[in-house]
């Protein structure tokens, strides 16, 4: 809750003398929000006792059949927390089992898809900006058919790293997968954004961001390691406006960088993998937390959740998954909302001379 106004005085009146050389927090547009003008505890609802010691809520496709979609809602996206529903995708997880490179060109070699070039294995990886401290490298997207990327999978380049990624289906009918996620029809139809369909060879890393709508991602073909942070905890991630760098592949392992004026605000300042504890010292109460989502299961993933995702498949396969956007529009989705929006640390803001930038990298 808002501290009363003696303690807001006094905490405008400590961000004041915050030393912008050392302290990010001196750029945010609240700077006394982040830590003396929030009790971030209460906005935890108790979260702690909805999570099994060390890990996520784990439903089952048993569980989600026997009571229903709107149970479901209310034991996760109306209270803003994940959850992993074991089996909701066993029988399109049992059809991909066995498949390798050369089934998925045999039967999906014709779909049209969304590739993602990337100079990293780390998918909009921040990049050092010596005039805005950091930018986001936004990999170069082409449509191509599913052949084509098999195709690049075959004589892959050292310098380029490449994915479907996030690319849009109708209904996921090209692919035999369905339309809506199983058991989770009438929860999710009404409000539906959009479908996504994504397949990856290892390495291949979207660091830590959050989206702002909910999701019900299914896994059909190898895993996925999710790290999240609760959004409650959400400074700890120093979330943070940038300007998007976009690459432009222009040969099998060479990219042009174009600086753009479009801002991102969903892809914070954190290194989750290796934090810079120096500077980011708030990191060390984020709680991060891995979460393994194996074939078959799908993950529920409520807005706004920082997440990293790290995609694994055997040798000669892909990994392969699909999901479904929409807005739940639960109270604590908005919360989050109103304080993402009022919290931030600005990127796009010049450095000034002689010191370094706040959000550098």
């Amino acid at each position: 809750m808002p501290t009363p106004a003696g303690a807001a005085s006094t905490a405008t009146t400590q961000s004041r003398l915050r030393d912008p050389t050392t302290d990010p927090w001196a750029h945010t547009t609240h700077p006394g929000m982040a830590s003396e003008g929030w009790n971030w505890t209460q906005l935890a609802f108790s979260r702690a006792g909805n999570f099994p010691s060390g890990g996520i809520k784990r439903l089952s496709a048993e569980d989600v059949s026997s009571r229903g979609a709107m149970w479901v809602w209310h034991t996760t996206f109306a209270r803003s927390i994940p959850a992993v529903v074991e089996g909701l995708g066993a029988e399109y997880a049992e059809r991909l089992r066995h498949w390798k490179l050369a089934d998925f060109r045999r039967e999906w070699g014709p779909n049209k898809v969304v590739v993602a070039f990337s100079d990293d294995a780390n998918f909009n990886h921040g990049k050092a900006h010596p005039v805005y401290g950091r930018t986001v490298n936004h990999p170069d997207r082409v449509t191509l058919t599913m052949a084509e990327y098999l195709d690049l999978l075959d004589k892959p380049h050292p310098g380029e790293h490449i994915a479907v990624q996030q690319s849009p289906s109708r209904d996921f009918a090209e692919f035999g997968l369905p339309a809506l996620p199983p058991l989770l029809e009438e929860l999710v139809k009404y409000t539906l954004n959009a479908r996504n369909f994504w397949a990856a060879t290892p390495p291949k890393v979207s660091v830590l961001h959050y989206d702002w709508q909910d999701s019900v991602l299914l896994q059909v073909a190898g895993t996925k390691k999710f790290t999240i942070i609760d959004p409650a905890r959400l400074n700890t991630a120093y979330p943070c406006v940038a300007y998007l760098q976009q690459l432009k592949r222009v040969a099998p392992g060479e990219f042009e960088y174009v600086m753009t004026e479009r801002e991102l605000d969903n892809f914070p300042l954190l290194n989750v993998s290796h934090p810079d504890l120096e500077r980011h010292p708030l990191a060390k109460e984020a709680h991060a937390f891995e979460v393994t989502v194996r074939a078959g299961e799908a993950l529920l993933l409520p807005a706004y959740w920082y997440h990293q995702v790290e995609s694994f498949a055997e040798p000669g396969s892909l990994n392969v998954a699909v999901n479904f956007w929409f807005q739940g529009h639960s109270l604590a989705t908005r919360l989050y909302r109103t304080l993402r929006e009022n919290l931030f640390i600005n990127c796009t803001e010049r450095a000034t001379p002689g010191q370094p930038h706040p959000c550098r990298e």
